[in-house]
């Protein structure tokens, strides 16, 4: 299936962006929803401070214009590498091991470029700690947001081991 990755402004949008943004956060994934609610206790709230607090940030439409994934990277200032995170919206199963092969090589390069790769992902969300571990992803501790339970997670470059 055809879909279209395009970089996303984390400043200003365009009225088309709005709308996409408004989509995506209508049928996003229940796992990311119930992530996003625990970290900011609102989906919208939440997507935009992702998307604006990232330097890089990207949206992948589907062949009829669906809204599927948002993902991006963020430097946090006094901590090593990038933090990254990914959304999805119910629309991206017939995506799903596409995705995850143009995903993978994406955090290769990222986590070759930064030495590391990290955040959290909610402990409920085994699609996402699925397709971590097959990115090379590395479990650490777990800690609560919002009353879920959240677990660390690192990809490092090869020689950061």
């Amino acid at each position: 299936m055809d879909y279209e990755i395009k970089s996303l402004s984390t400043k200003q949008h365009t009225d088309a962006e709005r709308e996409w943004i408004r989509r995506f956060n209508d049928t996003l994934r229940e796992e990311d929803r119930r992530e996003l609610i625990a970290a900011q206790g609102s989906t919208m709230a939440a997507i935009k401070t992702s998307i604006a607090s990232s330097e890089d940030c990207y949206m992948v439409t589907g062949e009829h214009g669906e809204p599927i994934v948002l993902y991006g990277k963020c430097k946090i200032a006094n901590i090593p590498g990038r933090m990254i995170w990914c959304l999805a919206t119910t629309e991206w199963v017939p995506y799903e091991r596409e995705f995850a092969r143009v995903s993978r090589r994406i955090l290769r390069e990222w986590a070759e470029e930064y030495g590391i790769l990290w955040n959290a992902v909610g402990d409920f969300n085994e699609p996402a700690k699925r397709w971590l571990r097959w990115c090379g992803a590395e479990f650490g501790k777990p800690l609560t947001m919002g009353g879920e339970k959240f677990i660390r997670f690192y990809i490092r470059r090869k020689d950061n081991v």
